[in-house]
């Protein structure tokens, strides 16, 4: 099992598998691909429901999976190598397909470091991007202009990217006109900074068909995430992939946990045809393409979604990113920067209001992600204040060491969900964690280094330089892995040698602290239930990145209490819980990302002041129970501002609601009662 999440295998399994292939229409397919076949089960699925093409091909870098591959499949060529080598693309008896199936390792390129388990040479996040510039010479299904374009898209994905980016890539490349392309996904593509560029990809080469939703969680046991199948046809390269038209659709569809047999994750949704589910499924769901249709009850829900509201989402993130210029669509078309969910959109086409948006920056307020220590096991201690000091107590490799701390040295943090207040703010007074700022002190063996700088540094008081010594002799890493706290990835960086009349600083110094980790407010990064906001009360507690955060600048309009006001309203909680990504278990994850593309509708300063003296309310509060008041008069000002009544704030209420509720059947797997056994 950790070899497999080491390389990222996730092994679809052939029921999952015969969904998405005849979505695809296999059966139809002359010759079909898997770049990353694992040990085969989507081209044996394929073969399943029909397909019988003149070609069918499967890559895999690992031997083991690519034998078993090969050995379940004597009529596939089942090539070993990376999909990512020039060499192995030129192996191929083709190079463009009329289907291309995959299910894309989800793994980072670190994940590669360690190679004992493998016989077969891992890529580096350099050569997997070099691979593939390698190969868009080879790729026939694309022609000189479209190569120029893809060049520009491998060039300028991020290397925060997980490997499912430039696997989209390749196997988009590899599609040829008129064919299709059929992926699994981790839903995390939907909400992404870092996949932006594949949904550019997507509406510029592909008509969008269909996109299924695993509603519970319960396709893949081992996964941490919540997975989507994807479905495009290759169309000729449109000249931007911005404009389309009012009407344009593709089918989102739920897919209940308890739709699933032991065959088949819709095996108990029945239908007409007998010939087998997954093809009847298929059938059901180009009736609801073709047509336009929705379906909202039963096993499996489906309903149009719209392509220019995807679009305008997609050019949301896009602004932001350098490839997007590099790729000649800035000027094609003007975007406010905002991110609409469908569930919202349908809410205000419902109210029949269209009300302007822009976003947090534009209004003067900032969003990032609080302070990462990386080595928490010695920067952060529980602590209580005594006699104007801080007792500390340490846990992790420190476990067992005590210190007593002045005021100068330990700072008040917020470090995780269970150390959050029953009200609305958090302050020192509240604070059970601390954090070590050591900044401005030295040890005494230290302080020799910074002779010529003897009035920069304290000397450290004796106690907490006990505590760094022994950090110093510690183990940060594992009983296997063996690491010096100094060694860590975010620690290392704070080491700097004395120069240009700078002193040195140490590994125990963290470095300076950014707004980000002293915000105004903050929300937890996961959550069980839709994210409740929270004031940092005179921005006087460090908060951990845990949290994503946010603060007002100079010259904005809103101020803190205005903010927290406003993130815990309905509108708020409805647009969180409908853009944020949904993790395997049913945990929210709201990023930094989600709440920079968030839809603020145009505040006057009358209706500001009002929000304001509202979070005052709100912070004042011991117990959220006792905030009804305040909440029902912040939701009442948001409603004036959209220009809904209060019938629509309580749909709102009910999306966030919906959304929970939904998020909470992911730890069951099982979905509970969705309408019976039929679509």
């Amino acid at each position: 099992m950790e070899r497999r999440k080491r390389l990222g295998q996730y092994f679809t399994g052939v029921g999952l598998g015969r969904i998405l292939a005849a979505l695809a229409q296999a059966e139809k397919a002359e010759s079909i691909i898997d770049p990353m076949a694992g040990s085969g089960d989507l081209l044996a699925s394929c073969l399943e429901i029909g397909a019988a093409p003149a070609s069918i091909v499967g890559i895999e870098i690992d031997r083991a999976a690519r034998d078993v591959c090969s050995n379940r499949l004597p009529q596939a060529d089942c090539i070993l190598g990376s999909a990512f080598d020039s060499d192995t693309i030129s192996r191929l008896p083709k190079t463009e397909w009329d289907l291309v199936i995959g299910n894309p390792p989800y793994v980072r390129y670190q994940s590669f470091s360690d190679k004992s388990e493998i016989d077969h040479f891992l890529p580096s996040a350099m050569q997997i991007r070099t691979g593939l510039l390698q190969t868009l010479p080879r790729l026939s299904a694309l022609d000189a202009e479209d190569k120029r374009l893809f060049a520009h898209l491998i060039s300028g994905y991020s290397g925060l990217s997980d490997l499912a980016v430039p696997s989209w890539i390749l196997c988009a490349g590899l599609v040829k006109l008129g064919g299709r392309l059929a992926l699994v996904v981790p839903e995390s593509w939907l909400t992404r900074d870092y996949a932006t560029i594949v949904h550019y990809l997507l509406f510029r080469w592909f008509d969008i068909e269909f996109v299924v939703e695993d509603e519970h969680a319960s396709w893949f046991d081992d996964a941490q995430v919540k997975t989507t199948l994807i479905v495009a046809k290759r169309v000729k390269r449109r000249a931007s992939a911005l404009v389309r038209a009012d009407s344009s659709t593709y089918c989102h569809i739920l897919i209940s946990a308890a739709a699933a047999s032991p065959e088949s994750p819709i095996g108990r949704i029945a239908l007409a045809g007998g010939s087998s589910p997954e093809r009847d499924f298929a059938k059901q769901a180009r009736s609801w393409l073709r047509n336009g249709a929705s379906h909202p009850t039963g096993l499996a829900r489906a309903r149009p979604a719209s392509m220019k509201l995807a679009c305008r989402n997609m050019v949301a993130a896009a602004s932001r990113q350098k490839w997007f210029a590099a790729i000649g669509e800035t000027g094609s078309q003007a975007s406010e920067g905002i991110y609409v969910s469908h569930e919202i959109h349908d809410w205000l086409t419902r109210q029949g209001i269209a009300p302007s948006f822009a976003t947090f920056e534009s209004h003067g307020v900032a969003v990032g992600q609080g302070l990462r220590t990386g080595a928490n096991g010695f920067f952060y201690a529980d602590g209580v204040r005594s006699s104007g000091h801080i007792a500390l107590s340490f846990s992790g490799p420190l476990a067992g060491l005590v210190a007593r701390a002045p005021d100068s040295v330990a700072r008040p943090v917020i470090r995780r969900q269970s150390e959050l207040p029953a009200g609305f703010a958090v302050s020192p007074e509240l604070a059970t964690g601390w954090a070590l700022d050591l900044r401005q002190h030295a040890l005494p063996e230290d302080l020799g280094e910074a002779d010529m700088f003897p009035s920069v540094y304290e000397r450290m008081p004796e106690s907490i330089a006990a505590v760094v010594r022994a950090a110093g002799q510690a183990n940060f890493g594992t009983d296997v892995k063996p690491q010096k706290v100094w060694n860590l990835t975010a620690v290392s960086p704070n080491i700097r040698p004395a120069a240009r009349g700078m002193p040195p600083r140490h590994w125990y110094m963290l470095p300076d602290f950014a707004a980000r980790h002293l915000p105004d407010v903050l929300l937890a990064r996961v959550n069980s239930s839709t994210p409740t906001a929270y004031l940092n009360k005179a921005r006087q507690c460090l908060i951990d990145a845990n949290f994503s955060t946010m603060w007002t600048l100079p010259l904005s309009k809103w101020n803190a209490a205005a903010l927290l006001a406003f993130m815990n309203s309905a509108w708020a909680q409805a647009v969180i819980e409908t853009s944020g990504a949904v993790m395997g278990g049913g945990a929210l994850k709201v990023e930094a990302a989600h709440l920079r593309r968030f839809p603020v509708p145009a505040f006057n300063e009358e209706q500001l002041c009002k929000l304001s003296r509202h979070g005052d309310e709100l912070a004042a509060k011991a117990e959220h129970a006792e905030a009804e008041a305040s909440l029902n008069s912040i939701n009442a000002i948001v409603a004036e501002v959209l220009g809904c009544d209060g019938e629509g704030i309580k749909e709102l209420r009910q999306i966030a609601r919906g959304g929970q509720e939904r998020r909470a059947k992911h730890n069951t797997k099982k979905g509970g009662q969705d309408g019976g056994e039929v679509c």
